[in-house]
């Protein structure tokens, strides 16, 4: 069950709708946090309802991402990628038009359901067109340009927010060049079971796996550590602790996701000199440094260390695992893995804040960060417990040379 034949992996244009998509998913939350005090004055509500924005886009997500991992694995990771870009593209531009908060949200759930089916499926086009070194590589430079975007994007709508409320709605409309550029792309389709049941059980048995399982569970203890400890209390911290502003907060942050560009672009050479364990093991002791430094900072630049530290953990454990995890399914599941991968991305997003939100009522947020050290401390014992499998393409070396299990 085919598209058409499998591309080449020089295809520049490949390259283009994997990282236009990557950017896109950053674009969906972060472009907007920034102008949400300037939305719930232009709509009449109060601040602390303005959260609804960010959530009208987020809730989709439960519905949309499972189905988009069946349907793309049996009806062609184009079929879905191109009404997902426009559906995208589509909310985006009706929110510029939206007269009420109800409205607003609307066109805002309509961009979630096209944006939830954008973050498993760039991991999966990789995974299907390219192998090994190759691989790992293009992984690495997509985290990359995740962390590049994640540090942009609040920069870029907060200043088209100054401009007008509205054009922070139009950069989805970039979701149509990327429409237009892959809609002719062979993306292969690979050949499901002939029926829904069988397929399903094959699903099944490929995420029960004992190694399948770790790497999810790690999946979802590295994105609560991220919307917890991170996106949640850091801000509180930094404003009660040393009176930093949004901008202040934003530059400390956007260290964060500089350094995980850097660690990320560097994988390919890394995996070639580093075993997965190795690896995984580094980005553990990232996070207990970053997390049990961060509340004994002496001064708000200060902050910037341990929070770069948090970065090259993220951006060392992130892609690593994202790419361990797209070589355990073969291609006709792949995408149904990634979604679940995605699922437990979401959850960590809404768990996060919850866990960590209270823990910082009750001890404050210095304390509720150092906290999420207990968290990376889980992660190494997970992965203590069943070791992480070798990077393919990194197993077969010349004599002599070391394995880097």
């Amino acid at each position: 069950m085919n598209d058409s034949p499998k591309i080449h992996a020089s295809d520049g244009r490949v390259l283009f709708v994997v990282y236009g998509i990557t950017l896109l998913t950053t674009m969906g939350i972060s472009s907007l946090i920034p102008c949400l005090p300037l939305l719930a004055e232009t709509f009449h509500i109060a601040p602390e309802h303005s959260w609804g924005i960010i959530a009208a886009f987020a809730m989709p997500g439960f519905l949309f991402i499972p189905p988009a991992g069946v349907w793309a694995d049996r009806y062609g990771r184009r079929n879905v990628l191109l009404p997902s870009l426009l559906l995208f593209a589509l909310g985006g531009a009706g929110c510029m038009f939206a007269s009420t908060y109800t409205e607003l949200l609307i066109c805002r759930a309509v961009q979630g359901a096209g944006s939830a089916p954008l973050g498993l499926l760039y991991s999966t086009i990789i995974a299907d067109v390219w192998q090994g070194e190759r691989r790992a590589r293009i992984m690495g430079y997509t985290g990359m340009a995740l962390g590049l975007g994640t540090a942009l994007s609040p920069a870029a709508g907060g200043a088209l927010a100054m401009l007008d409320w509205r054009l922070p709605f139009a950069l989805p409309l970039l979701a149509l060049p990327l429409a237009w550029a892959a809609r002719d792309l062979p993306l292969t389709a690979p050949a499901a079971p002939v029926t829904l049941r069988a397929y399903l059980g094959s699903v099944y048995r490929c995420a029960s796996g004992r190694q399948t399982l770790t790497l999810l569970g790690l999946t979802l203890l590295t994105f609560t550590i991220l919307s917890g400890p991170i996106i949640t209390c850091f801000p509180v911290f930094a404003e009660k602790a040393f009176t930093a502003t949004s901008l202040d907060i934003g530059i400390i942050i956007a260290a964060a996701s500089l350094a995980s560009g850097l660690a990320a672009s560097q994988l390919g050479r890394l995996y070639r000199r580093f075993s997965t364990r190795s690896l995984f093991f580094a980005s553990v002791l990232f996070y207990i440094a970053a997390l049990c430094s961060m509340p004994a900072a002496p001064g708000l630049w200060w902050l910037i260390p341990p929070v770069a530290l948090f970065g090259l953990g993220q951006g060392l454990n992130i892609p690593l695992v994202t790419t361990l995890l797209t070589e355990q399914a073969p291609d006709e599941q792949r995408a149904a893995l990634m979604a679940a991968n995605a699922i437990l991305r979401r959850l960590a997003q809404n768990l996060g804040p919850a866990i960590f939100g209270t823990l910082a009522v009750l001890t404050g947020s210095a304390k509720a960060i150092a906290a999420g050290s207990l968290l990376a401390v889980a992660m190494a014992l997970l992965a203590a417990k069943t070791p992480l499998p070798p990077m393919l393409g990194y197993m077969h070396r010349e004599k002599g040379q070391k394995e880097p299990l």
